[in-house]
């Protein structure tokens, strides 16, 4: 089966998702892309996943709004060539949908029996009215149109109606750290996952979202954080996760969230290091307590992991549809309807708290690992593709 996958090859998804749905020897997978992947091109060389880059023509139509119709016909035989099967094209799929992409790759997606548009949030979210009008001839010739949740196919039926409806399935992308997190925890007690990371013994190790993005609104969690009790307050950490999303402001970000808590002679840790892997599952295992308050969220998978790794979860009611999967896997979390009753919410979280203990049972550990791992979710991907 010859798969071409229209898509970004430094995205960590699209790694994970090559090498857990597309890693047999009876599929051909060609990723084509805007340029080569930085971070993830030997793994790809090591599992014969090729990588082909758009025509320098495509790129340069696109940042200077030339007329993208000429470039497509002057570079396509080259294209199909350098893909290799261009002619041949079993699956055509689509992750993150930019429909002015396919007016360019429209030779490719007409030759393709199968072509299947993944959006991925943004993507529908925050689509422009003229995307809205190109994406209706792509949805008309698909053959299926994927969303990670079903509030993502919810929102698009209120643009499109239910004119669709035969070709969309609601499937998520797998969690491979979830392996990593039970490696972790056969390996590294508690204290030694916080001790990795500087953090303190004793205390309620409190994370605070898990990027650096101001969506996450660090500053209105901390504002009510610290008017909980001095008896509660004074046996927490809190901890920022800022590894990624840091905007040219970020230190004078940071330095007024720091200027916040000493207001109120809290203890706190920044964590600015890129974690993957191992280090990331150690840190995820430090988390007592996840507290989340991102504006919108189509369902992220890093609190999924904090829940997984023994953290209890507060989520903000905006957002706590998105994680209905643990009212069904009977796993208790803690939801605050606006930011001025996080305290409270937080507060009746940590008298439920019996440290160092974990804080989930098997049967909800193996309740998330039915819902979000790679060896559910890998099978119905490659049934799309029969």
């Amino acid at each position: 089966m010859n798969v071409l996958l229209l898509s970004n090859s430094d995205s960590v998804f699209v790694r994970d998702f090559c090498l857990h749905v597309l890693k047999e020897e009876s599929i051909n997978v060609v990723i084509l892309e805007p340029s080569l992947s930085k971070n993830y091109g030997k793994e790809y060389n090591t599992n014969n996943i090729r990588e082909v880059k758009w025509p320098d023509s495509f790129l340069v139509s696109i940042f200077k709004r030339l007329d993208i119709f000429t470039s497509r016909i002057k570079e396509r035989k080259k294209l199909e060539k350098e893909i290799g099967f261009g002619n041949e094209v079993d699956v055509l799929h689509m992750h993150y949908v930019e429909p002015v992409h396919l007016i360019y790759f429209y030779s490719l997606w007409k030759k393709a029996d199968r072509r299947v548009l993944t959006f991925w949030g943004s993507d529908i979210y925050r689509a422009s009215a003229l995307k809205i009008k190109l994406f209706s001839h792509f949805l008309k010739h698909s053959t299926s149109i994927v969303f990670m949740i079903q509030n993502q196919c919810d929102y698009f039926q209120t643009i499109f109606g239910h004119k669709y409806d035969d070709k969309i399935h609601v499937i998520d992308f797998g969690n491979s750290l979830l392996d990593v997190i039970d490696q972790v925890k056969q390996k590294y007690t508690i204290e030694e996952c916080k001790r990795h990371f500087g953090l303190l013994l004793g205390r309620y190790i409190v994370h605070i979202g898990y990027n650096a993005y101001k969506e996450q609104q660090h500053t209105e969690i901390i504002k009510n954080i610290i008017l909980l009790p001095p008896q509660i307050l004074n046996r927490m950490q809190l901890v920022f996760p800022m590894s990624y999303g840091r905007g040219n402001d970020y230190d004078n970000y940071k330095q007024q969230l720091v200027k916040l808590m000493d207001t109120a002679e809290i203890s706190y840790a920044f964590v600015d290091s890129y974690l993957q892997g191992e280090e990331l599952a150690m840190f995820r295992s430090t988390c007592d307590l996840f507290v989340y308050g991102q504006s919108t969220d189509a369902r992220s998978a890093s609190p999924l992991e904090y829940v997984y790794a023994g953290a209890k979860f507060v989520c903000p009611k905006w957002l706590a549809d998105n994680y209905a999967l643990l009212d069904r896997v009977a796993i208790q979390y803690y939801v605050y309807e606006e930011f001025g009753k996080l305290p409270e919410t937080i507060q009746a979280c940590v008298e439920a708290m019996d440290l160092p203990g974990e804080q989930i049972n098997e049967r909800g550990r193996q309740g998330i690992r039915d819902e979000i791992s790679w060896d559910s979710l890998a099978p119905k991907w490659r049934k799309l593709y029969e």
